[in-house]
């Protein structure tokens, strides 16, 4: 008998699966299958949606941005839009408007306080079979003189002027809260232990008369556009040469200044938060309100707290602070970290016309308004609680103690 080769295979047939077993096998395989398919639908969907949404054009720079501006003066002074344009625009035509409606007059020029460029709006219309065409809708703000002050000097027709809207302000009549102290200057803490203090609050060395503000909408109301405030939109073209003026500037009613009141603004709505302050916190408000608006800068450095001798601070300059009981108000205060305190102060500043007089005895009217601001109170149940840092109404949090500093 040969013998038997080294390299000779035994084959052992292998046993057969059952058909549940299959079975099994192929639903594993299909659920498989099916979960793969779903989360690729799942991040085709989260792609096509990031893709599609709405552009950011913060960081967009308008291509006609200079030459809307220049458009945008010519058609406030009534001058020839003497500015690159589109072939449809007939600039001649926009300058015949005055010659034929006023008996051939030239157009007067437009009285404005202030010309501000407040954004832009790309346009693209067309569709892909037909072509696009690129458009730019550029947006200013028009503040026209109120009636009260008709009389006063105006911006000379193209320039931009130095104005801007102005806010409506409450009667200190209408307020009622604790009073926010001076050097000098008592006053009793009101409202319940836990209540921030409201509206009102004031300190002033004595008690003159307080400016008349203008009456105050109901709080429930919306108030309608500002009717001295306009819109002007300025359309232009994008064409391969460059931005061109696509068609006669308008007018159109501004709405950012319409709406009913909503939101909180001062805190409060941090319940569990809010808080009384003391007659010295009230001192210290007080006395940093004066040295602000006065622009004392030793009298700032001391109310800091502040031993870096390398630390200056800075004021106002030209203001100064009514001797009225409503000069100083502590609208609001919470708790904040390490102990220490956000005060919302409304602090009212003056400033004379140039040769005019702080009390305005002269006959010359002054400019009086009241500003809101933010304090970062440092130990506020101590003797003299240090204002460690300040900013507008709004930026408590970004206040850290020194912050207003200049390094010398």
């Amino acid at each position: 008998m040969p013998a038997e080769s080294p390299t000779r295979f035994v084959m052992v047939p292998a046993r057969r699966s059952n058909e549940p077993t299959a079975r099994k096998r192929a639903r594993r395989i299909l659920n498989a299958l099916f979960l793969a398919a779903a989360l690729s639908v799942v991040a085709v969907f989260f792609t096509l949606a990031k893709g599609t949404s709405k552009p950011d054009l913060s960081a967009v720079d308008p291509k006609g941005r200079d030459l809307a501006y220049t458009a945008a003066v010519n058609f406030l002074s009534g001058a020839y839009q003497a500015v690159p344009r589109a072939n449809t625009l007939n600039t001649d035509d926009l300058a015949k408007a005055a010659p034929n409606l006023l008996s051939g007059q030239d157009s007067a020029p437009l009285q404005y306080q202030s010309l501000s460029w407040v954004g832009f709006t790309p346009e693209r219309f067309g569709s892909a079979k037909a072509g696009f065409t690129e458009f730019e809708v550029h947006h200013f703000l028009v503040v026209l003189p109120n009636s009260s002050s008709s009389s006063s000097p105006t911006p000379a027709p193209g320039s931009p002027g130095n104005g801007a809207p102005r806010a409506k302000k409450t009667s200190p009549a209408q307020r009622t809260g604790s009073p926010a102290g001076q050097p000098g200057a008592a006053g009793a803490p009101s409202g319940t232990p836990g209540a921030a203090p409201t509206a009102g609050s004031s300190a002033a060395p004595n008690a003159s008369p307080s400016p008349s503000p203008s009456p105050t909408t109901s709080n429930d109301v919306a108030q309608a556009p500002a009717s001295n405030v306009l819109k002007l939109d300025v359309p232009l073209v994008i064409t391969p040469q460059g931005p061109r003026l696509s068609a006669a500037p308008t007018f159109s009613v501004w709405t950012g200044g319409s709406g009913a009141p909503a939101g909180v603004g001062d805190y409060t709505n941090f319940n569990g938060l809010t808080t009384d302050v003391s007659e010295q916190v009230k001192t210290q408000v007080g006395a940093w309100a004066k040295a602000y608006v006065n622009g004392d800068a030793t009298s700032l450095l001391a109310l800091t707290g502040d031993q870096n001798s390398h630390h200056h601070y800075v004021g106002l300059s030209g203001f100064t602070l009514p001797d009225s009981p409503a000069a100083v108000q502590i609208m609001s205060a919470i708790k904040a970290d390490k102990g220490q305190l956000v005060v919302r102060a409304r602090v009212l500043l003056a400033r004379s016309p140039s040769g005019g007089t702080v009390s305005g005895t002269n006959g010359t009217n002054q400019f009086v308004t009241f500003a809101d601001f933010d304090l970062l109170v440092g130990a506020p149940a101590g003797a003299q609680p240090p204002i460690l840092a300040w900013g507008p109404a709004g930026s408590a949090a970004e206040l850290e103690p020194y912050s207003n500093a200049l390094n010398s």
